[in-house]
């Protein structure tokens, strides 16, 4: 059987993927992610299931769970702790890794409790970021090059059919580290945008704006590179594809970034591309539901009754559902051809053939909740 992979970069939105020579010469098309940041949508994506997207995890049978029972050595480097076991996201795997103990001084340190006690008060959550800024956070995490120096030698050393997938952090906020990053100042005031009250800021100007956008595009050519490079460096030629996990938002309506607990489901955050090498399709447009499917129909292997996602060979899903939860509400999008309905902030249950699932904060320990705050959340969601 042929070895698969799949590769994601967080934040890689459609329309600047021109940004990423490599990527964009291949041929490509437009996903629409079942959710609108990185948990829920990674979720849906290898499980090709709306209800996962709904909890916030993975529930199984997913990808690489199908794939290991066919005889495949799955191989996964994720380098958040938004795809942490907790949340599902190792069923499968032989190798499985997320980088994402941290060790140190304490504002370094990610089980450090003064960063534990900044980021449990959201009243001072500014003051929080003040100290310890997104660029601090990301740098205590491993570069992408040295996560694909990582699937590079345990893809190549590993026994045949094999499946890997690399998540790759070098395109979120704030756009690198070092130099690369965004300067501090201009960080907060991007993610603080569209707040109002106490923590509200004035409108960024159109000079700030066109910073922010150089430096995304600057951290997608970056990331671009990372791929190219793991793609040359394999022993084998795979079925591949790639993705994001959701886009950014650049100030189109007031608001930066991802922002999970706005539950926004416009078409910056879930509108991303979407390659295969080694599958054709006409279809311009579908659900990233539907790219693990393909996966599988490329290898012969039939999809569960309880995926929602369809093999494009077959015709893509319809219609496309965006479902963003936070907490006990969620934003329902479901987009068919032109048309967009979105309900907003709902109390909303889902039953499937897994059972009945509705939006609730995530259950995890206290040193996943600190994590995910040091990435940027104010709590797990």
């Amino acid at each position: 059987m042929e070895d698969i992979v799949l590769v994601t970069a967080d934040s890689v939105r459609r329309d600047r993927l021109d940004a990423m020579p490599f990527v964009s010469a291949l041929d490509t098309r437009t996903g629409v992610t079942a959710a609108h940041y990185t948990r829920p949508s990674l979720a849906g994506l290898l499980s090709s299931k709306l209800v996962s997207a709904l909890r916030s995890k993975v529930v199984g049978p997913s990808l690489p769970e199908l794939l290991a029972e066919h005889g495949y050595t799955c191989l996964g480097f994720a380098p958040t702790p938004q795809a942490d076991r907790g949340f599902g996201f190792g069923a499968g795997f032989e190798v499985y890794e997320t980088f994402s103990e941290g060790t140190g001084n304490p504002l370094k340190n990610r089980r450090s409790r003064v960063r534990e006690y900044l980021g449990g008060f959201p009243a001072v959550r500014r003051l929080y970021r003040r100290l310890v800024p997104m660029e601090a956070v990301l740098s205590s995490l491993p570069d992408d090059g040295t996560v694909v120096d990582a699937a590079i030698n345990q893809f190549n050393a590993a026994p045949e059919p094999r499946f890997l997938w690399v998540h790759l952090m070098g395109s979120h906020r704030p756009y690198g580290t070092g130099a690369d990053a965004l300067p501090r100042v201009l960080d907060r005031k991007a993610g603080a945008a569209g707040n109002g009250g106490l923590f509200g800021t004035d409108p960024l100007t159109e000079h700030e704006t066109r910073l922010i956008d150089e430096a995304y595009r600057n951290a997608l050519g970056r990331v671009d590179s990372q791929i190219e490079r793991l793609l040359d460096d394999l022993d084998a030629d795979p079925v591949v594809a790639f993705t994001s996990d959701h886009g950014d938002e650049l100030g189109e309506e007031g608001y930066f970034y991802h922002q999970g607990f706005r539950r926004r489901v416009v078409d910056t955050l879930v509108e991303v591309p979407v390659v295969f090498a080694g599958i054709g399709t006409d279809h311009e447009r579908f659900s990233a539901l539907d790219v693990a499917p393909t996966l599988l129909g490329r290898v012969g292997i039939d999809p569960p009754d309880s995926w929602r996602g369809n093999d494009l060979a077959d015709g893509p899903s319809q219609p496309l559902y965006t479902i963003a939860p936070w907490h006990d509400k969620a934003t329902i999008a479901v987009r068919d051809g032109d048309r967009t309905l979105i309900a907003r902030d709902a109390d909303v249950s889902l039953e499937t053939t897994d059972g009945r699932a509705v939006a609730g904060r995530a259950a995890v320990d206290d040193d996943l909740e600190r994590r995910l705050r040091d990435l940027g959340y104010v709590d797990a969601g």
